[in-house]
């Protein structure tokens, strides 16, 4: 009995740990089952799922504006667009120091001056007291010159008295002491001259007819020389400086470096711009063309002057600072072919539209154009169709449709429409 036992749990014994080793086996195992299934069920799925029908229909072309190139006899003239300045600005600066003790009502920001009024004063106490002491002087120096030249006079008449042979130096004669003090006196006048024009400079005066852009200093203020107190510009000629390309140059008929003399025709320019909620115009004149090309924008700089920018007779003054449009005309008038501007594309392509709605690059360069229009000489043929809108990553060969046109019928019939078989 006791051998039996001992076999029988020993045999017990052995089973056990096989157990454990199977039930942990299990355990590891049973994620990697259930991932196997999932993955299983869905290649299942995907493989028993009805496949869509492709259409076999042709893609619908690209919806674009389209428009038809045109004949015009137009003007020849360049638009460009530019900010307004004052031919004139200055800053008005103290020449003396001291304390302002006055500002004139002109001086206020948009207040009209002529040329010589007294815009501020400063304190001139201390200058007057200046020319005193300067005047002062002059009578001193004026009294020691009148001494010297006596003395070098009786001096002159004792040598003739003494009856002396030779001439007298200049020594004997006090010609030293005369010289210095007509210097003395010299100095003195100059000194009295400089006071004076101190005194003067308290005043500030208008240096142009003008009008104030804006002030610095109030009355009570202390300011050193060189200080700007405001700054003002002058109402006589505005300017405006304009970009030219070299077509504009082309379309003027000048070239860089051109001067507009006092008897020339030059080109008149057309100035437009929104003030007060309404279009204002003035003329002006191209008056000169810078002599160099600017290397980075291969742009060459132009100056129209508009006299008289604050007349009551323009319908709004031309303030500086205003950002106008200038259109300059040729004189010359020129039959040219006529696109919208937005037709072209990078400032270099025209996509144009054949027969059957495909489209095509071409290179072309306008010889004119506006806000509106751009004109061609040659690239652009009169009555051909060119893509005038956005179009999204174009390429030959595209095909396109106007948009204004009605679309084209498609005969696709939705799947859930079809008749079901029996």
């Amino acid at each position: 009995m006791d051998v039996r036992a001992d076999a029988s749990m020993s045999n017990r014994s052995i089973e056990r740990p096989k157990r454990s080793l199977l039930r942990r086996a299990a355990v590891f195992a049973a994620p990697f089952l259930v991932i196997i299934g999932a993955f299983g069920g869905v290649m299942v799925m995907m493989a028993t799922a009805p496949k869509p029908e492709k259409n076999a229909g042709e893609t619908l072309p690209v919806a674009v504006e389209i428009a038809t190139a045109r004949i015009e006899e137009t003007t020849l003239r360049v638009a460009t667009q530019g900010q307004v300045k004052s031919k004139n600005e200055a800053a008005v600066a103290a020449q003396v120091s001291g304390q302002i003790v006055e500002i004139s009502p002109a001086l206020e920001p948009g207040a009209y001056f002529s040329k010589g009024d007294v815009l501020a004063r400063i304190d001139p106490a201390e200058y007057r007291l200046a020319v005193d002491r300067s005047r002062s002087q002059v009578a001193r120096a004026r009294e020691a010159l009148a001494r010297a030249r006596s003395e070098a006079a009786l001096a002159e008449q004792d040598w003739k008295d003494l009856g002396l042979n030779g001439n007298p130096s200049d020594l004997t004669l006090q010609k030293p002491q005369v010289n210095t003090a007509l210097a003395d006196l010299r100095t003195a006048e100059a000194a009295v001259r400089e006071s004076e024009l101190s005194l003067e400079r308290t005043e500030l005066r208008a240096p142009f007819d003008g009008r104030v852009m804006l002030r610095n200093a109030n009355v009570g203020d202390f300011i050193a020389p060189g200080q700007a107190l405001a700054t003002i510009f002058a109402v006589d000629v505005a300017q405006v400086r304009i970009p030219l390309t070299d077509s504009d140059l082309a379309v003027l008929g000048l070239s860089p470096g051109y001067v507009a003399g006092e008897g020339d025709d030059a080109p008149v320019a057309r100035l437009s711009a929104i003030v007060a909620g309404g279009a204002r115009d003035w003329t002006g004149r191209l008056t000169l063309i810078d002599a160099s090309v600017d290397p980075t924008t291969r742009l060459v700089y132009g100056l129209v002057e508009v006299e008289d920018p604050f007349n009551a007779g323009n319908a709004a003054p031309l303030a500086p600072g205003l950002f106008v449009d200038v259109r300059i005309n040729s004189g010359s008038n020129e039959r040219l072919v006529a696109i919208p501007r937005g037709a072209l594309k990078k400032n270099q392509y025209v996509y144009v539209v054949d027969a059957e709605g495909a489209i095509k690059a071409r290179e072309a360069t306008p010889a004119m154009a506006d806000a509106q229009m751009l004109y061609f000489r040659t690239g652009v043929d009169a009555g051909e169709k060119v893509v005038a809108s956005f179009l999204p990553s174009p390429r030959d060969g595209m095909k396109v449709r106007d948009i204004n046109a009605p679309a084209p019928k498609t005969e696709k019939v939705a799947d859930a429409d079809k008749p079901k078989k029996k």
